[in-house]
């Protein structure tokens, strides 16, 4: 079915009739229309440099189902900024993310694309990966946990705060300082 207006394209996509990438194409070819621009980006497009970055995605073997996800990311926070140019509704854009799976499978690679991805669409301003532990985050007497954690925090704005074994912040007793480095995230994560 042809869609002549963004608002058909987004209506689509809601009531399931296209898939996000399948929305985000038509809008961006729909937006070049409209601007008169050529359908070939140009060199330094930012555009052109997501689209590096995930056939950087794309070399790492296997992932098929992660590299489906990161495509439609990428498509979902496309349609979100033009309903906004729209001033249509948009969803909020919440991006925190679990990877699970064995070691050696990509997690922290594919984070580290991530953030390139974000800077480049304007979602981070830096797009740096601070990988941390739970030794970088659990302090060894009350008061120390909330001030590491908050110095890690600091350290990754603009960027990603990527934990290692996060599960392991849950897993202490009653004495264990892990559910202080988890109410410090979120705390800060409410705010930002």
């Amino acid at each position: 079915m042809a869609y002549l207006w963004p608002n058909d394209v987004l209506t689509a996509v809601e009531t399931g009739q296209i898939t996000p990438l399948e929305a985000f194409k038509m809008l961006r070819e729909m937006d070049q229309q409209h601007l008169g621009a050529p359908s070939r980006q140009e060199p330094g497009n930012p555009r052109q440099r997501v689209e590096e970055i995930l056939r950087e995605l794309d070399n790492l073997i296997g992932l098929s189902e992660v590299k489906k996800l990161v495509r439609e990311i990428y498509a979902f926070i496309e349609i979100q900024k033009y309903r906004q140019r729209e001033r249509l509704i948009t969803d909020p854009l919440v991006l925190h993310m679990i990877f699970k799976g064995n070691p050696g499978t990509g997690k922290t690679t594919v984070a580290r694309i991530m953030g390139k991805i974000f800077r480049e669409m304007g979602v981070l301003s830096r797009g740096h990966l601070i990988e941390v532990e739970r030794a970088d985050l659990v302090g060894e007497y009350i008061g120390h946990t909330a001030q590491k954690t908050r110095e890690q925090l600091k350290k990754s704005y603009g960027g990603i705060l990527f934990i290692d074994e996060a599960y392991s912040l849950a897993r202490g007793g009653e004495k264990d300082f892990g559910k202080e480095a988890i109410d410090c995230m979120v705390i800060h994560s409410i705010q930002k």
